[in-house]
């Protein structure tokens, strides 16, 4: 296999890291190159000997995504031949300060298209791979909380993360439709595993499975209340979305479709309750303390999630059928064994950060 240079935006934050030890591992000969406001690799440092074996194939850059001259330098100096840009401001964060969340994620992403645009009409190369997760809050409010939405359903979000996600779709599709970028994009649910990072309004169904597996046991308090519903997908299974729509043909494509839904799991056809979760955390810990304390406003904004249909995913490049999934169960042993494996790799976590 070729040698490949891939740039990860956001790349020290818990998907950037995880996908860049997914990458790392698959691929002998990948480079990767992460690029993030923050320095902190303990993410990726914190898996221990599996990261001393691949360390030489990582380049860290320091910089901002919303100053173009440090986007167009990047893809000058390091010459990527995909682009998976996942830097932003996650929801809580970006409606605490959304003028940043708008800087970020919005401006951002445009720099990361034009910097790809104009580094492959330079060149002469085909279209840069650019690969984006948006996400299930793009939807909005005029979902009926734990309705199943379909991949081309109406978008209104209420949130500026949901504002920036829906536009930065509409800009890949159209870069992709110029041939300026070859952009893909999936739409995830709520995203849970070790190491989650601050911001981010579904943050308590991470929370709820880490706190009580770290060592010493911590407690957690849930700003949802027990019968709420959240469409939630574990770590492995998002990066093996990612990286089976990067890997696909592109003649698996149409033009008009490039963004995608992912299903995360499912208890029948509804997604699990936040007691669900607590109890699959109990099977395993029967000791562990969760309890509940509804915030009505960070409540009000997770029931505004319906459920994703990730049919055209599988119709078009070949996604994982739901059979071939793993269930809460499996997902919170898996995280469990992340957490006792890579203790070094947790972060405390509140809902707001930097």
């Amino acid at each position: 296999m070729a040698q490949q240079t891939i740039l990860i935006t956001g790349g020290t934050g818990f998907i950037g890291s995880n996908l860049a030890m997914r990458l790392l591992e698959r691929d002998p000969q990948c480079m990767v190159v992460l690029f993030d406001r923050n320095p902190d690799l303990s993410r990726l440092t914190g898996f221990g000997p599996r990261y001393d074996a691949v360390k030489n194939r990582v380049t860290f850059v320091q910089g901002d995504l919303t100053i173009l001259p440090h986007v167009l330098a990047l893809f000058d100096k390091h010459e990527p031949d995909s682009v998976f840009h996942l830097g932003a401001l996650l929801s809580a964060g970006a409606e605490a300060n959304p003028t940043m969340g708008f800087q970020t994620d919005t401006v951002g992403s445009w720099h990361v298209f034009e910097a790809a645009r104009l580094y492959g009409q330079h060149v002469g190369c085909p279209p840069v791979r650019v690969i984006f997760p948006s996400t299930i809050a793009s939807f909005g409010s005029f979902i009926a909380s734990g309705a199943t939405v379909k991949n081309e359903d109406v978008q209104m979000p209420i949130s500026m993360y949901g504002v920036a996600k829906v536009s930065v779709e509409r800009l890949g599709e159209y870069y992709n439709r110029k041939g300026w970028i070859d952009f893909r994009a999936v739409r995830y649910p709520s995203v849970i595993g070790a190491s989650r990072g601050p911001g981010g309004t579904t943050a308590y169904s991470t929370l709820m499975v880490q706190e009580p597996f770290r060592t010493p046991s911590r407690s957690y308090i849930a700003y949802v209340g027990p019968d709420t519903r959240l469409d939630i997908i574990y770590i492995s299974e998002a990066l093996d979305a990612i990286t089976g729509l990067h890997d696909a043909p592109a003649t698996k494509f149409k033009l008009e479709r490039r963004v995608y839904s992912i299903a995360g799991i499912r208890i029948g056809s509804q997604a699990p309750t936040a007691l669900d979760i607590k109890n699959a955390v109990l099977a395993l810990k029967p000791d562990a303390v969760i309890d509940f304390q509804v915030d009505p406003a960070l409540q009000a904004i997770v029931q505004s999630f319906g459920i994703l249909d990730d049919t055209a995913a599988q119709t078009d490049w070949g996604w994982k059928p739901r059979a071939q999934r793993i269930d809460l169960a499996a997902a919170v042993a898996a995280f469990k064994d992340e957490v006792t494996k890579f203790p070094n790799r947790i972060k405390s976590l509140e809902l707001f950060g930097a």
